[in-house]
């Protein structure tokens, strides 16, 4: 086809107009065939949408990818980004591009299916509404003497793809019966416009007609047509007759003319960049879009570590079974949201909170990445305890999920003990990035654990753990054993001094597997003072000849370790652990290194309030008590302080800020009434309690209050 349509334009091939049109129809015939013969019969509940629904805007390259798909979730995912190629809002929820589709096929279906045993989007007319939308106007003929029934459709042209600004389309009822036919001047001609056509043209209408036109029209009858169509019904329609453009006359019109009617029927394929297909079909095993809402199975490693003296991080490494990838033009992306709640044994909430990782990948890099399989990393700050540990991920664009349950341990710090071995197939050491606080790394050592705990022969496996609370002559006289078994059998031993690791709390190990014949394997690493073996961890892992695919990685930073926000941070969790003095202390240093955090100060004057340090709790928050972020909180506290200081004017002015930000709140309501009370002032007293019990009037003391209180009027 590409050849033939060049010696075409080239003038390599030279025919008349109408053994062009055969030709090309021959060759249409050819072609459908051929991809009749490819395309096998889909399911039936995916005919009715390829063969009906989106038959006039899929393109062949998409007609093609989706006949070789092979399962219904695939065609399920296919047709969603299908759909998605073509949203003009991809950010938003609605996709108006699909809904304004289907709304045109309701209406052709509901409009165009008069005269004949046709579904409306079946006929003509259907077809060019359905891909073209609304026209300008529409001009309508009824059925004369001069006429068969007509419509005239006038429709702006888009220049970005050769059309003309302004262009129209002529329907016809041939004969005056069946259904309205999209009108060629080419193929059909005036003459098959009027009954009138027959007739021959007098010699008058001759003379009206250009020279130049008697020598291009061979035949007479169309231009009698062209002539009855001009000084019978109107000039317009007589010039729609040769030609598409409107101003533009006469048979010199008719060739762009078909050209474009053949244009407007896939005008809505040209739209759409349908490379995307043949991706979709290479890349369909990891590149998904929206399908359903599902679980799916994933491998983690949850791990404590110090990241620095005395302050220990939760490390995570998640690799879901499967990344689903969505695709908007030509980028492939996802994002990916975790969800931690921690809490201790009592149900308390320690740590909540989210996070987004923004997936973004070119082609390439997808082509790179390939079958690897896929990790995600992050770790937060936690302060000794014993907890239990809940991660939600969250696949956005996929809405897959899954997620991590276990409970988890955090030593203090004066403690002995020894952390799970980390088996790693990569190990990074990089100076210039101790100062960052990444999931799993110690100083400036990165760690990459193997989840699935396998290595090849042609690899060095890593050991990585560390000891907590080893005294200074264990740091450098203890000893370190790593005892390797095959099928219970001890076949290696390495035995090491603490002190050959340089005493910078944490322990690497690096075995070759270069002798190691493929088969399962434990590694146990004991530790051992002059006396005997004090701690151990044992870990089993596979080694195989040829390595296996190393992961790709996903991470962000945290803040640096000397970053103050982690006293706010570590703060908060031992305020919500209860531990409130060990709180204070942490947000004092908050406040300390950061004065003009009000979230640090709010925090740190609950902590101080539990404690009943009220002066100091005001103190705290009254440099905030006239900015523009002064919230409910902050004069909640300072009402609390002021009113157990007894001063309750400034109270009862604190509270009423409050209620201005947050409405009525029983808590506040009540505690206006108190201060009224202790105040003196019984009638205020009474009103504030009044309208706290229309608020909640299941409040049986202060019923009591107001009934008091009216009895001594």
């Amino acid at each position: 086809m590409a050849w033939f349509s060049k010696m075409i334009r080239s003038g390599g091939i030279k025919m008349g107009k109408k053994a062009c049109i055969i030709v090309l129809l021959g060759i249409f015939i050819f072609s459908s065939c051929l991809l009749a013969a490819k395309e096998p019969e889909p399911p039936e509940k995916y005919r009715k949408w390829i063969k009906e629904e989106v038959v006039y805007i899929i393109t062949p390259n998409e007609r093609e990818v989706f006949y070789k798909l092979e399962t219904d979730k695939e065609r399920d995912m296919f047709i969603e980004l299908f759909w998605r190629q073509r949203d003009h809002t991809p950010g938003t929820p609605r996709n108006e591009f699909k809904e304004e589709h289907y709304r045109r096929i309701e209406y052709a279906n509901k409009n165009f299916k008069r005269y004949t045993s046709l579904q409306g989007w079946q006929t003509d007319r259907g077809r060019i509404y359905i891909a073209l939308g609304e026209p300008i106007s529409i001009e309508k003929y009824h059925h004369t003497s001069e006429t068969y029934p007509l419509e005239l459709w006038y429709y702006y042209g888009n220049p970005k793809f050769g059309q003309a600004p302004i262009f129209r389309l002529l329907f016809v009822r041939k004969y005056g019966v069946g259904p309205f036919e999209l009108y060629n001047p080419i193929a059909d001609g005036p003459k098959a416009l009027t009954p009138m056509s027959s007739m021959r043209l007098p010699p008058s209408k001759v003379a009206g007609i250009p020279p130049q036109w008697l020598e291009k029209v061979k035949d007479p009858q169309d231009l009698a047509a062209y002539a009855v169509l001009r000084d019978s019904v109107s000039f317009e329609l007589a010039e729609a007759s040769f030609s598409s453009f409107p101003g533009r006359d006469g048979p010199d019109f008719m060739l762009p003319s078909s050209i474009l009617i053949s244009e407007v029927k896939v005008y809505p394929q040209k739209k759409v960049q349908d490379d995307y297909a043949y991706e979709f079909l290479e890349h369909k095993a990891i590149v998904e879009v929206d399908y359903s809402v599902n679980y799916i199975n994933s491998l983690s490693l949850i791990q404590i570590l110090e990241h620095k003296p005395g302050m220990f991080f939760l490390n995570y490494c998640i690799e879901p079974e499967v990344l689903s990838l969505d695709r908007y033009q030509d980028k492939f992306n996802s994002n990916l949201k975790t969800t931690i709640r921690l809490t201790d044994l009592s149900e308390r909430t320690i740590v909540q909170h989210s996070r987004n990782f923004p997936i973004e990948l070119e082609k390439e890099q997808l082509k790179k990445i390939g079958e690897r399989p896929f990790h995600l990393y992050d770790s937060f700050p936690l302060v000794p305890g014993d907890y239990r540990f809940n991660l939600l991920l969250e696949n956005m664009a996929s809405k897959e999920f899954t997620s991590v349950d276990m409970r988890i341990s955090v030593p203090d710090p004066e403690s002995l003990a020894m952390t799970p071995l980390i088996l790693a197939r990569k190990v990074n050491s990089d100076s210039s990035q101790s100062h960052l606080s990444k999931a799993f790394q110690v100083e400036h050592l990165q760690v990459y654990p193997s989840l699935r705990k396998r290595f090849s022969t042609k690899e060095k496996l890593f050991v990585f753990f560390q000891i907590m609370g080893l005294d200074k002559e264990w740091e450098e006289k203890g000893t370190l054993e790593f005892c390797l078994y095959k099928d219970d059998q001890k076949i290696s031993v390495i035995s090491k001094k603490t002190g050959d690791y340089g005493n910078r709390g944490y322990f690497l190990e690096e075995i070759s597997l270069e002798d190691f014949p493929p088969g399962s394997y434990s590694l146990k690493v004991a530790f051992f003072d002059a006396e005997r073996e004090r701690l151990a961890e044992t870990e089993r892992f596979i080694v195989a000849v040829e390595p296996f695919a190393e992961p790709w990685v996903v991470s962000q930073p945290n803040p640096s370790l000397e970053d103050p926000i982690y006293f706010y941070i570590l703060g908060n969790q031992y305020l919500n652990k209860g531990e409130y003095s060990k709180a204070c202390g942490e947000l004092k240093k908050a406040i300390a290194a950061l004065p003009g955090s009000l979230d640090c100060a709010l925090s740190y004057a609950k902590a101080l309030l539990i404690l009943k340090d009220f002066q100091k709790a005001r103190e705290v928050l009254l440099p905030f008590s006239r900015i523009k972020k002064a919230n409910f909180a902050l004069y909640y506290y300072l009402g609390k302080c002021s009113q157990e200081l007894r001063d309750f004017e400034e109270a009862i002015s604190y509270y009423q800020n409050a209620l201005s930000h947050k409405g009525n709140i029983i808590e506040v309501l009540n505690s206006i009434g108190e201060c009224y009370f202790q105040s003196g002032n019984k009638e205020q007293a009474l009103r504030a309690w009044q309208k706290s019990l229309e608020v909640n009037p299941h409040q049986e003391k202060i019923r009591e209050a107001v009934k008091a209180l009216k009895e001594k009027k």
